[in-house]
C-alpha cells in the first residue's frame, strides 16, 4: 500500500538507538498544539529500529524525502551495546563515523537537524565520555542543535525517568511521562528551529561580550575567556550564515577598539557591522544603526546584560526582541535555549552579506563627497540579468520568502508562488556587483506576455541593492524584453503591504497612482522605462 503523501516540509524524521514507543505519537500530539501549525499539522515519521547509522547514509530514506523539514535523531552510547560488548577500537571507530554521517547528512539535505542525547540509568564513564565529546563537536556545527541529558527536564520535571521492564522487553527505556518530556523538549526545538532568525544581533559590551567593565579596569583587565569566548564563536557562526552583528557600547570608542583588538579577542572590529561606542541611549543607537543597514527593526535581536536596558529598548523599539544576557556562570545553558541551531548558509548571498555591509562603509564614504549622479558613475555598477536555472533556485525561494519592501505583493501562503510563475510565464534573475565588491543574486522577475503587452506578475529586489541604481537598470531590462516579445506596453501592478512602500513609492512615481493607495497600476511604454529616473522625481 501506498503512504500518504506530506505536503512539503512538514514531515520531521526521527531515528534513535533504542526502540522509540508512543514518542512519535506524543511528538505530533505536541506540535498539534501550536497556533502556527493550524491546517496541518507535523507528520513524524521513524527511521527502522536502532538502524540510525544507516538511516543517515540511506539515499532514499527518511532523511532524504522531499517532505522532511527537520532530522532528529537520539542517541544513547549505552545503546551500542545492546547486541554484545563494544570495545574501545570500535567505539573509536564510531566516534568518527557518527559526526561524519550527520555532517554528510546535514550538508546533503540542507535542513536543520536535532541530535540528542538521552540519560541512561546507570553511570559508564567511557560511555559518557564518548556522548560529551560528541556533543562538543556537532555543537560547533551550523545547522546542527544538540540536546544534551539534562535538558529534557529542565522545563519539564519528571520522577521516575526509566522503566527497567520494558527495556528489558522491548528496549523501550523510558517511562510515559519522560517520553512526554522529551516530546514536549522537541517539539519547542522544533518550534524554535522554523521561527524566522534574526537578521541582525546586535550585543552590548561589558559584561555582555567580555566580563568586567571596560572603562574602570582597562581594556586588558576585561575577560573574554570561557563562556564569553562560546559567545563569541556562537556570534561569529550566526555571521558565517548570514546575519548582520552590531554592537552597542556605553564606552569611548577607542577602549572598546582596544578591547576587540587584543590577540585573544574572537570577535575584531571588521566583524561588525555598526560599532557604537559612545553614551546616550541605546534604543536611538539601535534605531540609527537600522537606517544605515536598512534593515527593518523587527528583524533584530539585542543582548545586554543590564535588565533596565533591556526594559528600555522593549518600551521604546517593541518590534526589537530584546533579551537580558545572564552572568558568565549561566551563558552557556542560556545560550543553547537561545539558539538551539545556527542555521547553516544556505546560499552565496547568505555568506557574502557581512561583507557587503563591511564594502557598504567605502560606498558611503563616496556619496557624501559627491552628487548622486556622480556617486552612481563611479560606482561601476554591473547587473547581470539571466533566465532562472536550478543553481540559483534556491537563493530565488529565499528572496520569494524574506523579501518584504520591494515586491508588488505578498507572498501567497502556500509557498507556490515561484512554481506558479515558472507555468505562467518567465522567471528571471538578477545579480549585481560594482568595484567595491558582490551584491550576489538581489533580485527576481516574473514576466507573462498578454497581447501586445507585458505583464510584471512578480518583482522582487534586496533590500541592500536599492537607491544605487538597480532599479532603474531593470525597468530599462524589462523595456527591452517587451520589445523583444513585441509588446508596445508593459504593465506592473502593486498591492499595499505593511512593508513595501519603496516598490509603491517606485510604481507612484512611474504613474501609477498615490503611494499609500491600497492598489497601484501603471501601464507604460518601453520608452518612458528607459527615461525613468527615480532620483529625479
Amino acid at each position: 500500500m501506498s503512504q500518504p503523501q506530506r505536503p512539503p516540509g512538514q514531515g520531521l524524521a526521527l531515528a534513535a538507538t533504542f526502540a522509540l514507543g508512543n514518542l512519535p505519537l506524543l511528538c505530533e500530539t505536541a506540535l498539534a498544539e501550536d497556533p502556527s501549525e493550524a491546517g496541518g499539522g507535523v507528520t513524524v515519521v521513524e527511521a527502522p529500529y536502532h538502524h540510525v547509522l544507516a538511516s543517515l547514509r540511506d539515499p532514499s530514506g527518511v532523511f532524504a524525502d522531499p517532505s522532511t523539514a527537520l532530522a532528529v535523531v537520539l542517541l544513547r552510547a549505552v545503546d551500542l551495546e545492546r547486541f554484545g560488548p563494544v570495545g574501545d577500537a570500535l567505539l573509536a571507530e564510531l566516534r568518527a563515523e557518527y559526526p561524519a554521517a550527520l555532517r554528510a547528512m546535514s550538508e546533503r539535505t540542507r535542513r536543520p537537524l536535532a541530535v540528542g542525547f538521552l540519560p541512561s540509568s546507570y553511570g559508564d564513564e567511557r560511555l559518557a565520555r564518548w556522548e560529551r565529546e560528541l556533543a562538543a563537536e556537532l555543537a560547533e556545527l551550523p545547522g546542527v542543535a544538540v540536546l544534551r541529558p539534562d535538558d529534557w527536564t529542565r522545563h519539564h520535571a519528571v520522577e521516575d525517568r526509566f522503566d527497567d521492564r520494558t527495556d528489558k522487553l522491548a528496549h523501550l527505556p523510558f517511562t510515559p511521562p519522560f517520553q512526554a518530556a522529551v516530546a514536549l523538549t522537541l517539539a519547542e526545538v522544533v518550534r524554535a528551529v522554523r521561527r524566522t532568525p534574526p537578521k541582525v544581533i546586535a550585543v552590548d559590551g561589558d559584561e555582555t561580550l567580555w566580563s568586567g567593565v571596560a572603562g574602570e579596569i582597562g581594556p586588558d583587565g576585561v575577560d573574554l575567556g570561557g563562556p564569553r569566548a562560546l559567545l563569541a564563536r556562537r556570534l561569529l557562526q550566526w555571521r558565517s550564515a548570514g546575519a548582520l552583528l552590531v554592537l552597542i557600547s556605553n564606552n569611548d570608542e577607542a577602549t572598546v577598539r582596544a578591547v576587540l583588538d587584543r590577540p585573544d579577542s574572537l570577535l575584531r572590529a571588521e566583524h561588525f557591522s555598526v560599532v557604537s561606542a559612545t553614551w546616550g541611549r541605546k534604543a536611538e543607537r539601535l534605531e540609527a544603526a537600522a537606517r544605515t543597514l536598512n534593515l527593518g527593526l523587527d528583524s533584530f535581536l539585542f543582548l545586554d546584560d543590564n535588565p533596565v536596558e533591556i526594559a528600555a529598548m522593549r518600551s521604546a523599539l517593541p518590534e526589537v526582541l530584546s533579551v537580558t544576557c545572564p552572568a558568565a556562570g549561566e551563558l552557556e545553558p542560556f545560550l543553547a535555549r537561545l539558539w538551539p541551531l545556527v542555521p547553516a548558509a544556505g546560499t552565496a548571498e547568505d555568506s557574502l552579506r557581512a561583507e557587503f555591509y563591511r564594502h557598504e562603509r567605502a560606498r558611503d564614504a563616496i556619496r557624501e563627497r559627491a552628487g548622486f549622479e556622480e556617486f552612481l558613475a563611479q560606482l561601476d555598477l554591473e547587473v547581470d540579468i539571466r533566465p532562472l536555472s536550478g543553481r540559483d533556485a534556491e537563493r530565488a525561494e529565499q528572496l520569494v520568502r524574506r523579501t518584504n519592501q520591494f515586491t508588488l505583493r505578498a507572498r501567497s501562503a502556500d509557498g507556490g508562488d515561484l512554481e506558479r510563475w515558472r507555468r505562467q510565464g518567465e522567471v528571471w534573475t538578477a545579480a549585481a556587483r560594482d568595484r567595491f565588491g558582490d551584491y550576489g543574486q538581489i533580485g527576481l522577475l516574473a514576466v507573462r506576455r498578454d497581447g501586445d503587452r507585458l505583464d510584471v506578475l512578480a518583482w522582487m529586489l534586496s533590500c541592500r541593492a536599492l537607491g544605487r541604481g538597480v532599479e532603474e537598470r531593470l525597468l530599462g531590462w524589462l523595456a527591452d524584453r517587451a520589445e523583444a516579445l513585441g509588446c508596445a506596453t508593459v504593465r506592473l501592478t502593486a498591492e499595499r503591504t505593511p512593508r513595501n512602500a519603496p516598490v509603491r513609492r517606485l510604481l507612484a512615481a512611474l504613474g501609477g497612482g498615490e503611494p499609500d493607495d491600497t492598489y497601484l497600476a501603471v501601464v507604460t511604454t518601453p520608452e518612458h522605462l528607459r527615461a525613468f529616473r527615480s532620483w529625479e522625481q
